[in-house]
């Protein structure tokens, strides 16, 4: 005889089984508990005597005819009782007239020795009548079925968060919340050619399109499918977009998730919810399974005894890792995790046949900025002739995401002005709300004549000795203060690699003194504006002695590399010494170029305090003289 087993059945098939019996069970249960109470009544029936049952028969004849208290206990020292049924406080009453009537008395407890309900028993002896006790229920039909509803209404709103409770848990168990936050499969229709920049990540997903496209060619010859991809970067640089550029590219589908959505409320959901989305990506192979901010699922814990939290979190990544580890070499699913810290990752994930490949991801260079303000200014009303080149140098340091939401802003600025177009002042504008941190600060108006005049000739300072010296080329100068700056003056460098010659470094120190030394050149004295000024180039001359190996007095000794205990007060007298002569220098260069163009600095102070912020051909032009 064939055996059956429920593991041949669909899974889907199995959910419904298991459904259905427990609905079945829940019906024999309440079945099983309506014959118990019916037993029970039963048995208490036919304990009772027949003048109790009498009574309870039909009650309506005594109930229907109610007196004061004070009329049954007339009826009862006249002797006139013939039989007295209690129910409680109630009192069934037959004359021997034959009338029947009901009355309700009050007990007030043992401490009344004259309480009739407490002298009934003795009184049916000497006055000759019939006493019983019963349960009567004084109520009118519709007064019972309206109170019905109301203990209804009541039990179901105190059990309607319970209902909840298990409902849910029961639907997050089998994956059916429709609000989970698995997102269908879809097939994107980006592409690696749609991303801008990004080379060194393309290039090294391509191995993983090539496989997907045909997973056969590569198992033929033995080659491991790879299961997992961890896009590693700092945010905003288009981690998401390449997942979905691999999945375009390779024609398979794609699911994004992120890190929280393996967490849930009940303990065990999480477990259900990783085999309902592994399920749903093998259904839907080819296909990439992209989790955002993966590093939210944190590390197992080791030693200890864990919390429940901790133990849940174990349970998830170890079913994550069971998954993975479960593809067969013609799944063709592949993971894809993004995260800013790759540190966090839980080293088991990271090991070969799971996350065993890191694609790092980095900010934009000048040239691809210059090609993500180009694409993302199609996207608005943007004035023509925008110098694309010197706005991807003012944009320093931005992301992807930067960038997009900086002509975003831009468009909202020209939309508030009135402005048919989005100028490139507007984009100046919104790229020094981003580096400031804030709008133009409400204290420009607190700042008298004299202050703005000085933060002109300080900015101006920074602006003619950056040009002449040639420590990077000097795009935007601008009196208006914002967030914690009175003033900013926007020094781009001639290049972005890495490696900063000694030319430069030093050009970068007059140029951080050199609005402290226009002050002095100008007015014979200066101001606190200059103290973040003195802490950027007092770290910078430091590390150059320190650190950078310019140094005359430690040569190519590095302070960072000797162990703490051997930097000794001589040797810290040493570098501070040294590094406060390379600034002193600094500071003689700057003042002999500022006095040598004084004539520029008074120009360049004086279309700041008329336009407040000068860029442009106007600021090329008064700084070449």
């Amino acid at each position: 005889m064939a055996k059956f087993s429920l593991k041949k059945l669909s899974p889907v098939t199995r959910r419904r089984l298991k459904s259905a019996g427990l609905v079945l069970a829940t019906v024999l249960l309440v079945l099983g508990l309506k014959a118990f109470q019916e037993s029970v009544s039963r048995e208490t029936q036919a304990r009772k005597n027949p003048t109790a049952l009498s009574f309870e028969k039909n009650p309506q004849p005594w109930l229907s005819h109610p007196r004061e208290a004070s009329e049954f206990e007339k009826a009862l020292d006249a002797g006139t009782l013939q039989a007295v049924a209690v129910s409680r406080s109630l009192v069934l009453y037959t004359d021997k007239s034959g009338g029947r009537y009901s009355a309700r008395l009050v007990d007030c407890g043992p401490s009344c020795s004259s309480a009739l309900l407490a002298r009934l028993g003795e009184l049916s002896l000497k006055k000759g009548f019939v006493l019983t006790s019963t349960d009567i229920d004084p109520r009118t039909p519709n007064q019972r079925l309206s109170d019905a509803l109301d203990d209804t209404g009541r039990l179901m709103l105190g059990l309607l968060p319970v209902f909840l409770i298990v409902g849910l848990m029961v639907m997050q168990m089998r994956g059916a919340l429709p609000f989970s936050g698995a997102k269908l499969a879809d097939k994107p229709g980006t592409r690696f050619a749609d991303v801008i920049g990004a080379d060194e990540a393309k290039q090294a997903l391509k191995r993983v399109a090539a496989f997907m496209k045909d997973p056969a060619e590569y198992v033929k010859v033995g080659a491991r499918a790879p299961r997992g991809v961890l896009l590693d970067g700092p945010p905003g640089t288009g981690k998401t977009l390449l997942a979905r550029a691999l999945a375009g590219e390779c024609g398979a589908n794609f699911i994004s998730v992120d890190g929280s959505y393996f967490s849930a409320m009940f303990f065990g959901a999480g477990i259900g919810r990783v085999k309902e989305l592994f399920e749903r990506a093998r259904k839907a192979a080819p296909c990439i399974v992209f989790i955002d901010e993966i590093d939210g699922l944190g590390k197992r814990s080791r030693g200890g005894e864990p919390g429940a939290g901790e133990q849940e979190q174990n349970r998830i990544i170890n079913r994550i890792l069971v998954e993975m580890d479960g593809f067969s070499k013609l799944d063709n699913v592949v993971v894809i995790g993004a995260t800013n810290h790759v540190d966090n990752i839980d080293e088991a994930m990271r090991r070969p046949g799971r996350f065993d490949m890191v694609v790092r991801t980095a900010l934009p260079t000048p040239s691809e900025r210059e090609a993500l303000f180009g694409l993302y200014l199609r996207e608005v009303q943007a004035a023509g002739g925008l110098d694309m080149a010197s706005l991807a140098r003012t944009a320093t340091g931005m992301s992807a995401a930067d960038i997009a939401n900086c002509v975003n802003r831009a468009a909202s600025y020209a939309a508030e002005a009135g402005e048919a177009l989005v100028s490139e002042e507007r984009i100046y504008q919104s790229i020094e709300a981003h580096q400031l941190g804030g709008e133009v600060s409400s204290a420009k108006d607190l700042l008298t004549d004299a202050t703005v005049q000085r933060v002109a000739v300080h900015e101006g300072g920074h602006a003619l000795v950056a040009h002449v010296m040639d420590a990077g080329s000097v795009e935007r100068v601008s009196i208006e203060p914002r967030g914690g700056a009175l003033g900013v003056t926007y020094v781009a460098r001639h290049t972005e690699e890495p490696l900063y010659g000694e030319a430069e470094l030093k050009a970068r120190l007059a140029m951080m003194l050199a609005g402290r030394e226009a002050e002095m050149l100008v007015y014979g004295n200066t101001s606190s504006g200059a103290a973040d000024d003195l802490k950027r180039a007092s770290e910078l001359a430091t590390n150059m002695i320190g650190s950078y190996g310019f140094s005359k007095t430690f040569g190519l000794l590095s302070l960072q590399g000797l162990p703490k205990e051997l930097i000794g007060p001589d040797i810290q007298k040493a570098v501070l010494e040294e590094a406060r002569q390379m600034l002193e220098q600094a500071q003689n260069e700057c003042r002999e170029v500022l006095t040598r163009h004084r004539d520029r600095l008074d120009t360049l102070t004086a279309m700041l305090l008329r336009e407040q912020t000068v860029s442009g051909e106007a600021l090329k032009a008064v700084l070449g003289g």
